[in-house]
């Protein structure tokens, strides 16, 4: 009897240690092989189009990470996302789905909560895990799901990364070495995302990204 073909996976996630845990619990699956993994998104793309992949792992803080989801509808058309990640405010959890995301589970979860969203996306399912499920439940009984951070929802993909960088502590400069392009083009995002959100200075607008930021990665 021939064995069925593997679902291919890529794993992008910039943490050494949890790229090589992801590797070995894929790779020892009866259904999954690791083609290659990624740190960063530009060599994400590459492998994307080269490997073309059914299944990436992501961590939707790594860049542009909602961008890159809709990427690779076009880098591997056959291919699903689900994300894993330490961000688990309803504010990242939409746009994932938004961006087309078929599973969304935190560092916080089981193994379970990971696989069960890894299979079930190759079965054409989507699911939250069981942390995000809380997250977003909280926010429905509080009156919608985007009750923290509801003037951030208005900002796009791109700003809202340059907002997340700037609660990082980095500086327009720092903002552009990471996403590598020029200051001029992070100062003009700087201005947007100050109108959008109601800022007259620049240390009042960082002092708002680091609260943020905060907020995001504090526990329930």
């Amino acid at each position: 009897m021939v064995n069925p073909r593997k679902c291919l996976v890529l794993v992008v996630d910039a943490e050494p240690v949890s790229r090589c845990g992801l590797v070995h619990l894929f790779d020892s699956h009866e259904r999954l092989r690791v083609v290659a993994e990624a740190a960063a998104l530009p060599a994400a793309r590459e492998l994307c189009l080269r490997h073309q992949p059914d299944l990436v792992i992501l961590d939707i803080a790594l860049g542009d990470g909602a961008g890159f989801i809709r990427e690779v509808k076009q880098l591997s058309p056959q291919a699903r996302v689900v994300v894993f990640t330490s961000q688990a405010d309803p504010l990242s959890v939409t746009r994932a789905f938004k961006a087309g995301a078929a599973g969304y589970v935190t560092r916080r979860d089981s193994v379970v909560a990971l696989m069960s969203a890894v299979l079930g996306a190759l079965d054409g399912e989507r699911q939250f895990a069981p942390c995000v499920q809380r997250v977003l439940m909280d926010q429905f009984a509080c009156g919608g799901v985007e009750v923290r951070g509801r003037a951030e929802a208005a900002l796009s993909d791109r700003e809202l990364q340059v907002f997340r960088l700037l609660g990082q502590g980095l500086k327009p400069r720092g903002v552009a070495e990471e996403l590598r392009v020029s200051v001029k083009t992070v100062e003009t995002h700087v201005q947007r995302i100050k109108t959008k959100l109601g800022v007259a200075t620049g240390g009042e607008l960082q002092r708002r990204a680091i609260l943020f930021q905060r907020a995001e990665e504090a526990p329930e």
